[in-house]
Parts: structure tokens; C-alpha cells; sequence
């Protein structure tokens, strides 16, 4: 037998199998993992020989569910996170302004909700024209559901004849309004802008560990050109980034070769904003419980197409009355034509009833959940879910444990740019969840970005756990994640090195 290309011994090999097992060593052959062993015995040769030294490998991490140009246009912009007065706000974004004397746009992100901040508001376009110069500016939410723009990114924003009523303030809100600003705000930016940022993610991720991003572009940027553009650098980017596109228009989709489709096709909008929908009104706002945006017959037209031409679809869907519309059209196609196989999402899944779960289960679907998120609404400062539904149902609210239990296949993701991508930080708010009813296992904590990751965009057969015949999706960590007690962050365990196929994609 020829040589391996890469041995990795003398550790802890963590495999993400159905058995849960652990190796001793593994071997690397034109990019797929070739052979495992269970003891320090490994005696064949070898181009590269890596001694573990005690530290352990886990399967490349997987992010399945993050807006990667959204997160990157976060990034060149300003971060507003922890920023609660309307002075600090325009503070930062004259700082940032004034080291630039062009008109080039500027975007802030992360900015605190309304109720968050001292002043119980943010700042509106004029205050902002006062602080911007020549620069359009646009202020995002941390739910990414809604913002504030200046005199001249409203210019810019192509306001329909419904949207006027952000001229006043230059506030957004609703779904449909932040889409079309959105789009028309982002598509400013240049190719080699976008370009950039999907190189500059990637890199991130592979220093994170993650190997692989379910990437949910479109419908953010005007004609969905950011999906156009990552098309075309898919294969020179350092890590994989799977395409999810946010649109109704399947059939471009379809012409590219893609077989997944959707992610935030928003069927409820966000808590925080008062626009998921519930069953029952907002204990904090008893006028509302959020808003449905799509017929049934707009949703069911759309699976049946995209079913028929076997594309997998997911639908961003955070209310239990979200939840009921989209997984009732889901049963009546599913019994139409079936839909079992392709493995259809629900994205968030965050308030399902017990009929849901079970209707989840018996068709297949995923729930892609994001651990970190149900943990910055229900931490030290109190369950802020009761502001939104019930006592009763604000236990049940990201609860993926319940999930999990009524056997439904869960996935972990950030949602970045509304929580950070880094998977350890989802890992460790799933297993160390502030509120006790919200946590789970290691086990399932891990699969969450790994197996189960896999399995949710199809790929199982190729990564998501290190055994012979799939890739080689691999990473080097100083700890094993099993001898922790406590967080398991990467403020505890270091990404040292990770592999791509075999390939080193970046070395600490």
C-alpha cells in the first residue's frame, strides 16, 4: 500500500460516528480519511506525521445557518453591540465617518432594540445626517429584522410608494420594508467588495473550526446578486460554503445546479419586534401577536414546485402560529407527492407545539436552531420570553431539548450576524444554558455541528463525522471537549490547526 499523505497520532480522535466511538489515530490519503485505529499502533508510512501530544481532533464544524454577507458587511462597518444611548450610537458613527471623507456607504450592526437602550429609542436620519457627512448610512437591529437610515441612504433605498412613512424618521420595521432597503442599501457595495468579505468569512471560520457554511444569501441583496457573485468563487474560497438562497424565483436557482433552496424566507418576522406570530397576543403588546407574511396557497404553490424539481427548502418560521402554517403546507404536500426525502427545514422552529414535533418527525424535517440565541433572551437578566408568550411557553421557547426528544433531527447555527460564528459558542449554550430546561447532553451538543449538520444538508455521506471513505473535515483542539467541566468555549478550548480535505486551511 502506498503512503498515507497525513497520519495524525498519539491523541484522542473524537469520530462523531453512530457509536460514538474514539480513536488513537487516523490516516489522510487524497483528501478522504483511509484508515483508523483505536490503539497507539499505528506503524505504516506516511508523507506528514502530526504527534498529537494528548490534545484531541473532532470532525470539521458546521454552520447551518448564517447570512455570511450580512456578517461581512457587519464587519467593515460599525459594531454597536452594548451601545444603550442614542449619543453613544452617533459617537461611533461620526468617529467612523470622519477617518473617511467619502461617500463610500457605511453599516452598522448589532444596535441595541428600542426597549434595550436607556433613552428607550435610537437615533433618527437627522440626528444621523448630523454626525454621517457624505456617507449614506444604515443602522441594523441585533435581530437583523429592522434599522435606521440617513437622509442619504434613504435616497439610495428606492422607497416604494407604501414605505414612505420611513422618510420621517428613517426607521424600518416591518419585513417586507426591510428586505427592499436592505437589498437596495447592500447592492452599493462593488463586486470585489463581496468578494472580499466571502474570502475574509472564510478565513474566520477555518481559524473557528468550522469547515463548511450553509451560506443563506439572496433576498437581502437587490436580485440576489451576492448569490451570483458566490457562485462564482465557490471554489476559492477556504472553506465550503453551501448556498441557501432566499427567494421564490427556483428556477434561477435551479439553472445553477443547486439542490437546496430558501433559509430566512421569513414566514414570521422577529419577537423582539413584535412581528413573529403567535397564537396569542404579546403579554408585553396585548394589540398584536405578530404577523403571518404569506398565503397558504403563495407557500403551498412554491414547496410544491420547488418538491417537484427536488430541491430541499427551508422557512425561517419563529411563532407557534408561524410554525402551524408552514408544517400544515409541508403535511399537504408532503401526502400529495412526499417531500420526506429531500428533508425539508424549518428554520429558528422556536415556539413548535407538541402536534408540531410530532408532524416534524414523521416527515423528515429539520429544525435548524440557534443554541446561542435562546440564551441572550433568557439569561441572567430574566426570561425576556415572557414578554412574548406565556410562562408556560416561554420554557418551551428554543427549547431544542423538547425538539430533540420528539425526534426530530436539530442542527446547530448562528444566525450570524445576530449572534457570532463560532460553533464552540453554540456548543457550549446548548450544554451550559443558563436556564437548565434549555440544556443537553455533549453528545447531542456536538452533533448539533457535526453529524446532524450534515445530515440536514444532505452530505452525511461525505463529512460530519471522521470515518474511512469521507472526507477529511478535521480539527486539532488542545482539550477534549469530554474532560471539561464547565464552558467549553473557545476561551477554553484553542482551535490549533484545521484541515480541509486533508489540507491545512490554518495553523495557530
Amino acid at each position: 500500500m502506498s503512503a498515507f499523505d497525513l497520519v495524525i497520532k498519539n491523541g484522542t480522535v473524537i469520530t462523531m460516528d453512530k457509536e460514538m466511538s474514539k480513536k488513537r489515530w487516523i490516516a489522510v490519503k487524497d483528501g478522504l480519511i483511509a484508515a483508523t485505529g483505536s490503539r497507539d499502533d499505528f506503524s505504516g508510512e506516511a508523507k506528514t506525521t502530526l504527534d498529537l501530544k494528548g490534545r484531541s481532533v473532532l470532525p470539521g464544524l458546521i454552520d447551518t445557518h448564517a447570512h455570511v454577507a450580512m456578517t461581512g458587511f457587519g464587519q467593515v462597518g460599525i459594531d454597536l453591540a452594548g451601545v444603550t444611548t442614542v449619543k453613544g450610537i452617533l459617537d461611533r458613527v461620526r468617529e467612523f465617518c470622519e477617518k473617511d471623507s467619502s461617500d463610500k456607504v457605511v453599516f452598522g450592526c448589532n444596535m441595541c432594540m428600542l426597549d434595550q437602550m436607556e433613552d428607550r429609542r435610537i437615533p433618527n436620519r437627522f440626528e444621523l445626517d448630523k454626525v454621517s457627512g457624505d456617507h449614506p448610512v444604515m443602522l441594523i437591529l441585533w435581530t437583523a429584522h429592522g434599522g435606521v437610515m440617513n437622509s442619504k441612504a434613504i435616497e439610495k433605498a428606492n422607497l416604494l410608494p407604501e414605505m414612505e412613512a420611513v422618510r420621517e424618521s428613517g426607521f424600518f420595521n416591518e419585513d417586507k420594508t426591510s428586505i427592499h432597503v436592505m437589498g437596495n442599501i447592500y447592492n452599493l457595495m462593488t463586486d470585489e467588495d463581496f468578494v472580499n468579505l466571502y474570502e475574509d468569512i472564510g478565513t474566520q471560520c477555518a481559524s473557528r473550526g468550522i469547515t463548511t457554511v450553509c451560506a443563506l444569501e439572496g433576498m437581502m441583496v437587490k436580485e440576489d446578486r451576492d448569490v451570483d457573485i458566490l457562485m462564482t468563487v465557490l471554489d476559492k474560497l477556504p472553506i465550503e460554503f453551501i448556498p441557501y438562497t432566499q427567494t421564490f424565483n427556483w428556477q434561477k436557482i435551479y439553472k445553477y445546479g443547486l439542490k437546496q433552496i430558501g433559509g430566512c424566507l421569513c414566514i414570521d418576522g422577529s419577537p423582539p419586534q413584535l412581528t413573529a406570530a403567535y397564537q396569542e397576543p404579546y403579554p408585553c403588546a396585548p394589540h398584536t401577536r405578530g404577523f403571518l407574511n404569506y398565503t397558504d396557497r403563495e407557500l403551498y404553490d412554491y414547496v410544491t414546485s420547488v418538491t417537484k424539481a427536488g430541491m430541499q427548502v427551508g422557512f425561517h418560521a419563529i411563532g407557534d402560529r408561524a410554525i402551524d402554517q408552514i408544517i400544515h403546507i409541508y403535511q399537504q404536500v408532503d401526502r400529495e407527492i412526499g417531500i420526506k426525502h429531500l428533508r425539508h427545514r424549518i428554520e429558528h422552529f422556536s415556539l413548535p407545539s407538541e402536534r408540531n414535533i410530532e408532524m416534524a418527525a414523521e416527515m423528515n424535517l429539520v429544525a435548524a436552531c440557534q443554541p446561542v440565541i435562546g440564551n441572550m433572551i433568557d439569561g441572567p437578566g430574566g426570561n425576556m420570553f415572557e414578554s412574548f408568550c406565556s410562562k408556560e411557553k416561554s420554557q418551551r421557547h428554543e427549547n431544542f431539548s423538547i425538539v430533540m426528544k420528539g425526534g426530530v433531527t436539530v442542527c446547530g447555527g448562528s444566525d450570524s450576524p445576530v449572534s457570532p460564528l463560532d460553533a464552540f459558542a453554540g456548543i457550549d449554550a446548548a450544554v451550559n444554558a443558563y436556564n437548565p430546561a434549555r440544556r443537553v447532553s455533549l453528545d447531542d451538543a456536538l452533533k448539533l455541528y457535526t453529524f446532524n449538520a450534515a445530515w440536514a444538508c444532505h452530505q452525511e455521506d461525505k463529512k460530519g463525522s471522521l470515518e474511512v471513505g469521507k472526507e477529511a473535515d478535521l480539527i486539532i483542539v488542545n482539550k477534549d471537549p469530554y474532560s471539561i467541566n464547565g464552558c467549553i468555549d473557545q476561551s477554553v478550548i484553542t482551535v490549533e490547526e484545521t484541515y480541509k480535505k486533508g489540507k491545512i486551511i490554518f495553523r495557530k
